[in-house]
C-alpha cells in the first residue's frame, strides 16, 4: 500500500513539473504593440465588407483616392486617409482568448457574425490578414476584434470603430464642383424662363457678356465663385433616379454651368425643388450629366448663384482714369467750388471769385470717393422719374473734365428721407435715410449709403475753405460747430447737366 502511494504521488509530481515546465516555455501574451508594420503611404487599396456592404477603395495617386465598389466615384481624400492611419496605427492592448476558435466563444465577443472586416492590399500587393471587428467591452472604452488568421481575440481601443465604420455616403467624395475659385474662368446661370447670363475671365478682369457685355462687378463674382468652390453636397438622396419630375429636376428652376482647371473642363448644376422635410433647408440638386445621383444642397448655395445681370455687373457709378481728371466742378448745398490742375502743376481751388492752392491729400481723397463710388445695388435702369431719389436737385454734383476741357462725365448724388411703415396694423411710421447715384454715362440709379454723401460734401466743404479767410483770434465765442453755414456765392457757378423728368403721359 505505501509503496502505491509513492507511486501515485510520484505521477502527480512528474504531472505537475511537465505543466510547469509548459507554461514555462509558453510564450507570454504580447501587450500594446502595432498589429501590422506599415504606413499609411503602404496601403494601396482597403476593402470594407460586412452584412450590409461590401466598400472598396484604392489609391488613385499621391494624396488621392477612388471608390471602386459598390460604384466607380471620387473618394473623400481626407476621410480615406484618415482611415488608412487608423489601419496602420492600429494597437493591440491585450490578449483576451487565446483559443476562441468555435462560434459560441466568438458570439461572446461580437465576433461570430462581425459588423465589418477590413482587408488591406499593401502597394507592393500584400494582402493582409483582415480585421474582423467585433463589440466593445462593457466595461470601458475598448473593443474585441480578431484577425481572419489566427484564433486569438484582442483587445483594441474604440476608437478604430468609428473609422472602419464608414459607410459609402461617408467615404465618397462631397464635393459639389471639383474646382478651386482660382481655376474658374468661365460661368454661366440658366434661369427657368430660358435667360443665360454668361461671364468670364478675361486679362484678369470678370466680363458679363450674355444677355449684353458689360464690365463685371468683382466683388461679386469673387463671392459667387467662392461659396461654389467651397460647396458641399449634404445628402445623397437617390443613386440612379428614375424619375427626376418629383425632385424638380426635369425641367430644372436654375442652373449653373462652370469651366476651368485643366483642359478648361466643364461642370454643372442642375437646382430642383425644396427639400420638404420639416426643419431641413436643403434643395435637391444634381452634377453633371448622364447617371448622377440626385443630392441636397444648401439653401445658402441656391441663393449665391441665383444671381441676375444687376447683382453681376459692376456699380461703379462713373468709371474714369483719375490721371486724366484736370478739372472738377462741385455744386450742392453751401459748396460752389472748382479745382483745377494745370499739366504738371498742383490743385487749386476757385470760389467766390478767389484762387487759392488746394491741400493736395484733401483733392486725392474726392479724387478716390469719386472713383471708387460704387452701388450696393441698382435700384432702377433706366430711371424713369428723378423726383423720388432726390436727383431734381442733387444734394452734390461733381462734374469731371480732361486737360483739354472735354467731360469725362458727371456724377450726382443725393439723400432723401423716406417713411417706412412698421406695420400694416399699427400704422406706426419710421423715418430712413436712403442714398442714391447716378452719372451722365448711364441711366441707372444706385443705391449708395448715406455716409458716402457726407463724406463727399465734408470734403467738398474741406476744399472750399481753403479759399475762405481765416479766422483772426478773438474773444468772441465761436458759433457752435453743429450749426452749418450757407454762403451764397460771389460767382455765377457752373450748371450741371439737367436730369430730364419724364414726360407726362397724355
Amino acid at each position: 500500500m505505501q509503496l502505491r502511494n509513492t507511486f501515485i504521488a510520484l505521477v502527480v509530481l512528474a504531472l505537475i513539473g511537465g505543466f510547469a515546465f509548459y507554461v514555462s516555455r509558453e510564450p507570454v501574451a504580447q501587450k500594446n504593440y502595432k498589429l501590422f508594420k506599415l504606413t499609411p503611404d503602404d496601403i494601396a487599396q482597403i476593402e470594407l465588407r460586412g452584412p450590409a456592404r461590401d466598400l472598396v477603395v484604392e489609391r488613385a495617386g499621391a494624396g488621392l483616392w477612388r471608390i471602386v465598389k459598390p460604384i466607380a466615384t471620387a473618394a473623400d481624400n481626407s476621410a480615406v486617409d484618415a482611415l488608412a492611419t487608423a489601419i496602420a496605427n492600429l494597437e493591440v492592448i491585450d490578449t483576451v482568448d487565446t483559443s476562441s476558435e468555435n462560434a459560441g466563444a466568438l458570439a461572446n465577443f461580437g465576433l461570430e457574425n462581425p459588423a465589418v472586416t477590413v482587408t488591406v492590399t499593401t502597394k507592393d500587393k500584400r494582402v493582409l490578414p483582415g480585421v474582423m471587428v467585433g463589440s466593445d467591452t462593457p466595461v470601458g472604452s475598448n473593443t474585441y476584434i480578431k484577425t481572419t488568421d489566427k484564433p486569438a481575440v484582442l483587445l483594441i481601443s474604440a476608437g478604430f470603430t468609428a473609422e472602419s465604420g464608414r459607410t459609402l455616403s461617408d467615404l465618397r467624395s462631397h464635393t459639389l464642383i471639383n474646382l478651386t475659385a482660382d481655376q474658374m474662368n468661365r460661368f454661366a446661370i440658366t434661369h427657368a424662363d430660358g435667360s443665360t447670363i454668361e461671364v468670364v475671365r478675361q486679362d484678369g478682369n470678370w466680363k458679363i457678356i450674355k444677355p449684353r457685355e458689360y464690365p463685371a462687378d468683382k466683388a461679386a463674382v469673387t463671392q459667387l465663385l467662392d461659396v461654389i468652390a467651397a460647396a458641399r453636397i449634404s445628402e445623397f438622396i437617390e443613386e440612379n433616379p428614375a424619375d427626376l419630375e418629383k425632385f424638380g429636376l426635369a425641367k430644372p428652376a436654375l442652373e449653373f454651368e462652370v469651366s476651368g482647371g485643366k483642359n478648361n473642363a466643364k461642370s454643372s448644376i442642375a437646382i430642383g425643388f425644396k427639400q420638404p422635410e420639416a426643419g431641413k433647408n436643403a434643395v435637391f440638386a444634381r452634377a453633371g450629366e448622364g447617371d448622377r445621383p440626385v443630392v441636397t444642397i444648401a439653401d445658402y448655395i441656391v441663393k449665391a448663384v441665383d444671381k441676375s445681370f444687376d447683382d453681376l455687373r459692376d456699380k461703379t457709378v462713373l468709371a474714369f482714369d483719375e490721371a486724366q481728371a484736370a478739372r472738377i466742378t462741385l455744386i450742392g448745398g453751401p459748396v460752389s467750388i472748382v479745382i483745377e490742375r494745370a499739366p504738371g502743376k498742383p490743385w487749386n481751388v476757385i470760389a467766390e471769385g478767389k484762387t487759392a492752392p488746394a491741400q493736395p491729400e484733401v483733392v486725392a481723397s474726392m479724387l478716390d470717393q469719386l472713383h471708387e463710388l460704387k452701388g450696393s445695388k441698382i435700384v432702377e435702369d433706366p430711371m424713369t422719374d428723378p423726383r423720388p431719389f432726390g436727383m431734381v436737385h442733387p444734394n452734390l454734383t461733381a462734374t469731371l473734365y480732361d486737360q483739354a476741357g472735354k467731360e469725362i462725365g458727371s456724377i450726382y448724388v443725393s439723400e432723401i428721407e423716406a417713411t417706412m411703415r412698421s406695420g400694416v396694423t399699427t400704422g406706426k411710421a419710421a423715418s430712413q435715410t436712403l442714398a442714391y447715384a447716378t452719372s451722365s454715362a448711364d441711366k441707372a440709379v444706385y443705391e449708395i449709403s448715406p455716409e458716402q454723401v457726407v463724406d463727399l460734401e465734408n470734403t467738398a466743404s474741406t476744399l472750399k475753405g481753403d479759399v475762405e479767410p481765416k479766422p483772426t483770434p478773438s474773444a468772441m465765442p465761436s458759433p457752435s460747430p453743429s450749426v452749418r453755414a450757407s454762403a451764397t456765392p460771389a460767382i455765377s457757378p457752373p450748371v450741371p447737366p439737367a436730369i430730364p423728368a419724364p414726360a407726362t403721359p397724355q
